[in-house]
């Protein structure tokens, strides 16, 4: 069962990443009220969201749902990719004061997404590491 959930979910992040980022560009970007220091920012986690936790987690999914022993590989990488994002989002957050109370509200959404990776890229390796 905990394999079914952790394929899909894995799948659900990967298709969540491609989508963040075309909201990313078609929303976000052109928002006046983002600092250029952060656009700048959040576009260079583009190609390594893009072309690799997305990747490691398509892979791991797909591969855990036809019970392929690759999964782990993936599994492991892709959520030490998504502990590793975390922990860039919340060293710039905290430098540019994004968690104090009166900006909280207006980065909910980054609030959020730092919560899930931090839940989700250890939970991935951890399970990853106990099927080895």
């Amino acid at each position: 069962m905990i394999d079914i959930f952790v394929a899909i979910t894995q799948i659900i992040w990967g298709f969540g990443i491609i989508a963040f980022w075309i909201y990313f560009f078609l929303v976000e970007n052109k928002n006046p009220e983002r600092t250029e220091v952060y656009l700048v920012f959040e576009k260079s986690f583009v190609i390594p969201d893009i072309c690799w936790i997305t990747v490691c987690y398509f892979i791991s999914g797909i591969s855990l749902i036809m019970n392929q022993p690759i999964w782990v590989f993936f599994s492991i990488a892709g959520g030490s990719a998504m502990l590793f994002l975390f922990l860039m989002d919340l060293s710039f957050n905290i430098q540019q004061g994004n968690y104090k109370k009166d900006k909280r509200k207006e980065n909910l959404g980054e609030i959020v997404i730092n919560i899930l990776c931090l839940i989700f890229g250890p939970l991935y390796m951890i399970l990853g590491f106990l099927s080895l």
